[in-house]
Formats: C-alpha cells, sequence, structure tokens
C-alpha cells in the first residue's frame, strides 16, 4: 500500500519517516502495537479510532477488499492529522482490521444488556416465558416495535436508544461526539442509516440466544451475522423509500441523533451567574483583613 497524506505547506512541520520502526520479541508471537516505535503506535491509535468509527457507520462487516481500502484510507487520515507519512506494512494494516470483530463484540455486549432488560428475558434457567416471547419478537420483527405484540410503534423501541448512547454518545468525549462527521455525515442532525441496521442486528444476535428458551451464547461473527446485517440495511432502506411521504426514516434518524446529543450532554449549556459583591461583604472583609498578618509578612 503506498498512499501518503497531502503535501503539508509547512515542511519544517512535518516528520518525514520511511517506514515504521518495529521492534522484535524474539519469539512468535502475534504482532502488537507496541511492537512499533512511538511515532508510529501514535498513528495506529488514531487510524484504529477511525477504523472503528467507519465500521459502525458504514460497513459493519466489510468484505477483503474493502477492509484493505477503508485500513489504507484511515492510515492516511491519520498521517496527515499528525503531520507525519510513514510507510503502513502489513502487520499494521493486520492490527487497523482486526478491530471490526473487536468493535462487534463490545457492541454485542451492551445490547445484550439492554435487550434482556427491554425484552423481559430470564438468563438464569430455561424459561418458557423465553421461548414464547422470542418466537412472537422475531416474527415480522416485532422486537423493533415500541409494544411487540400489538405491532404498535413501528422502529420505536427502547433498545435502539438505549444501545446507540451507550456504545457512541456516553458523554462528550466519546466517539459519536468525536467523529460527528461520521456520525452525521451530511450534516443534517442523523444518525446514519447503517448504524441503526447494526444495532438492529446486534439485537437480533442477542434475541436468537434464548431461542431454545435457556440462554445459548452466539457469537455476533461475520460469518453467522452479516447476511442478517445486509438484510436489515436493505430492509430500513426499501422501508424508507416507501414511507417517503411520511419522511418516517428521516425523522427517526434525526430522533435518535437528537437523543444521542441530549445524553453525551453536547448541547448543555453551561448557566453562569454574575457574583454580587455586596458592600456589607466589603466591609466585613475589610475589618478581618485589617487584624490579619501572614508569617511571611510580618517582616515587610
Amino acid at each position: 500500500i503506498r498512499k501518503n497524506p497531502p503535501s503539508s505547506p509547512s515542511p519544517e512541520s512535518t516528520i518525514v519517516t520511511k517506514r515504521p520502526r518495529q521492534f522484535s520479541t524474539g519469539s512468535r508471537q502475534r504482532v502488537r502495537g507496541r511492537d512499533f516505535d512511538e511515532l508510529t503506535q501514535k498513528v495506529l491509535d488514531a487510524a484504529i479510532k477511525e477504523y472503528r468509527v467507519i465500521v459502525c457507520t458504514k460497513d459493519a462487516f466489510p468484505e477483503a477488499d474493502v477492509n484493505r481500502k477503508l485500513s489504507a484510507l484511515v492510515w492516511v487520515n491519520a498521517c496527515a492529522a499528525l503531520k507525519v507519512q510513514i510507510q503502513p506494512n502489513e502487520d499494521l494494516m493486520r492490527l487497523i482490521t482486526s478491530r471490526a470483530s473487536e468493535v462487534r463484540g463490545k457492541l454485542k455486549t451492551i445490547a445484550r444488556g439492554f435487550a434482556a432488560g427491554v425484552y423481559g428475558l430470564n438468563k438464569s434457567n430455561e424459561d418458557e416465558h423465553n421461548r414464547e416471547a422470542i418466537k412472537t419478537l422475531l416474527t415480522k420483527s416485532n422486537f423493533l416495535y415500541q409494544d411487540p405484540e400489538r405491532r404498535e410503534g413501528c422502529l420505536l423501541t427502547p433498545a435502539i436508544p438505549f444501545i446507540i448512547n451507550a456504545m457512541w454518545f456516553n458523554d462528550k468525549e466519546d466517539d459519536g461526539v468525536r467523529y460527528s462527521n461520521r456520525f452525521d455525515p451530511d450534516g443534517g442532525g442523523r444518525i446514519p442509516l447503517p448504524t441503526v441496521a447494526l444495532v438492529c442486528t446486534a439485537i437480533e444476535n442477542c434475541l436468537d440466544e434464548y431461542q431454545s428458551g435457556a440462554f445459548s451464547e452466539i457469537p455476533f461473527t461475520r460469518v453467522m451475522y452479516k447476511a442478517k446485517y445486509d438484510a436489515r440495511l436493505s430492509y430500513l432502506e426499501d422501508f424508507s423509500k416507501k414511507t417517503k411521504h411520511a419522511a418516517i426514516i428521516p425523522r427517526l434518524c434525526r430522533r435518535l441523533y437528537k437523543l444521542a446529543r441530549k445524553h453525551a450532554k453536547v448541547d448543555a449549556e453551561l448557566v453562569v451567574q454574575n457574583i454580587l459583591i455586596e458592600d456589607a461583604e466589603v466591609e466585613a472583609a475589610t475589618k478581618e483583613w485589617e487584624d490579619i498578618v501572614f508569617s511571611d509578612e510580618a517582616d515587610d
């Protein structure tokens, strides 16, 4: 991969490195970020952060060729941001792309916690209630409704905003805020549809784990869930077209983004009050300080 960041108008502020320094541990262990020099680690860290966000906002289960292009893109962006030029090797590219499964795993953990509570599932033992509930929830995607049994509140399950908030909008420093260009790519204040599809697929994965009535872990892997993710995204895109007159999907995504930013307290205004000094306060302080002598003032 031969990609360099845009040339800087200020060459003296740019560090040029031909290749990353990689340190050998003397064993055949897998490569880690700390095996590289400090500068390369900084670029790698920045690249990984953006890559994780792209996976969550554009393509949760990228194909190999797409993955390679994404890893090159985020590496170039990281180099440009840090004003350096470092040629990545295959080990660095693999370290970046390996984070796709990691970020999906984190999402799955968060979704599992909310899914059990929102849908009233019992993880402790085999439960006929679980089996019947899951059957209802997975039929015609009833789990996406606010009231799954009555199919009321289409796409308004509280699980979706709960998971989005916890995953990307915990506070002002979280990814959803730091990478607002990715989570609001067109500037319209809307969560990307691929993100909504990913969250819905993660919820479905959590529900699948209870289909027998007893909890049985199912990995949220590319092999198991890429097809379901693609189908969910296609469903949402088709639903958006068919309900264009009511703008349901744009309104949903705008609501999710607004709730997320509110949760992160991004738009919260600090109330600054003027501190008034009363005459009585001035007089009292003056009298007190007339009688105060600090030890380091005694010789003044």
